[in-house]
């Protein structure tokens, strides 16, 4: 074989090599991606169907016009649980509050990875109260958990006076506990110092479930369950969150939930909910803090056989972000309007979006 061959051949041989290292390099076919970068983002709580086990964490970036899906799966090579309730952030952590999977699950912020599983009986929701301090919820039960953390681990359970601890909004050393009890018409204040209760405000229904607050500094509490015939209420409290100031009734049999403010924090925003997807008492509804009555009309109307679930408004651009679960049946959809209510986009993400947090 003379040199003028053999140069040809390792000149091949070389290319070969050369392109099977890129080849190597390239994303396998069909491997999800995971999203980089920790900021200007959107994470959606994806509920699942109760006891299927399909609940997920998906990821929007606004930005960029990008949706990932189920990004605890792509990260950890697992499902995340049984009915995701709610996400928080820690620091560099994010706390997923898997209910019916009775765990939270700590999260890298950056990159996804599973760092720590906490078992709490149906959490619900994680609120910070100080430094290394934290109050978790707990449905059916009336425990209120306090965890370190530092390590997450459960320093003790503060025993409230009613079941299905929900809501939970921290004010200086104080905490603003609900209860979604049916029997309870209370709002509950505890001293993040000593973990005791020391006072409560009566409200003007029952079966407190959120609270917010608004620029003035004053508390709003939506209260009721109209599965179990307890009429829906809105509560407003002074902002030094002693006493009741104005109260809202709902018409009966009225489901309204997921109460939030937009960034001036001078409008509430709330979702009535349909079961039947018809068109009374459905939708987004908008309300200035100024009211003296609830709004007639929906703001952001649903469609015919469609209800809504989720509801967020991005403190960043003030765009409103809703979620539609579709029955519980299919994947869901999140619609993006502006904050005059105008349809931006829409994208296709995980069963049963019900929340969101913006990051």
């Amino acid at each position: 074989m003379d040199r003028e061959v053999r140069q040809n051949i390792n000149w091949l041989l070389c290319a070969l090599l050369l392109l099977a290292s890129c080849k190597k390099d390239k994303p396998e076919p069909g491997k999800p991606v995971l999203p980089n970068g920790t900021t200007g983002r959107v994470l959606l709580v994806c509920e699942g169907s109760l006891g299927n086990g399909n609940a997920e964490l998906s990821v929007y970036y606004p930005s960029s016009d990008s949706i990932f899906n189920d990004v605890f799966k792509t990260a950890n090579g697992s499902d995340l649980g049984d009915v995701f309730q709610s996400v928080s952030r820690q620091g560099e952590q994010y706390v997923l509050c898997v209910n019916n999977s009775d765990k939270i699950s700590v999260i890298n912020r950056a990159s996804w990875k599973q760092e720590r599983s906490i078992n709490i009986p149906k959490p619900r929701y994680f609120t910070k109260v100080s430094g290394q301090k934290a109050y978790v919820g707990s449905l059916f039960s009336n425990k209120l958990y306090v965890l370190n953390t530092a390590d997450y681990t459960i320093e003790k359970t503060i025993d409230m006076p009613y079941t299905n601890v929900e809501g939970i909004l921290t004010e200086g050393s104080t905490a603003y506990v609900c209860c979604w009890d049916t029997a309870c018409n209370k709002l509950y204040r505890i001293d993040t110092q000593s973990d005791q209760i020391t006072d409560s405000i009566q409200l003007a229904g029952y079966a407190p479930q959120s609270i917010v607050k608004d620029k003035e500094g004053t508390l709003w509490v939506m209260a009721g369950n109209a599965y179990k015939k307890k009429n829906t209420t809105l509560n407003r409290i002074n902002a030094a969150g002693e006493k009741l100031i104005r109260s809202f009734s709902f018409p009966a049999g009225v489901e309204a939930i997921k109460p939030c403010f937009n960034r001036q924090a001078d409008s509430l925003y709330f979702l009535e909910v349909n079961y039947s997807g018809g068109s009374l008492n459905n939708g987004v509804y908008r309300m200035p803090i100024g009211s003296t009555g609830l709004p007639a009309v929906a703001f952001i109307t649903c469609k015919a056989n469609q209800y809504f679930w989720g509801l967020g408004i991005d403190p960043h651009s003030g765009d409103i972000f809703v979620g539609d679960p579709k029955g519980f049946v299919q994947k869901g959809t999140v619609s993006v309007y502006t904050a005059q209510g105008e349809l931006k986009k829409e994208f296709n993400t995980g069963l049963g979006v019900g929340a969101f947090y913006f990051d």
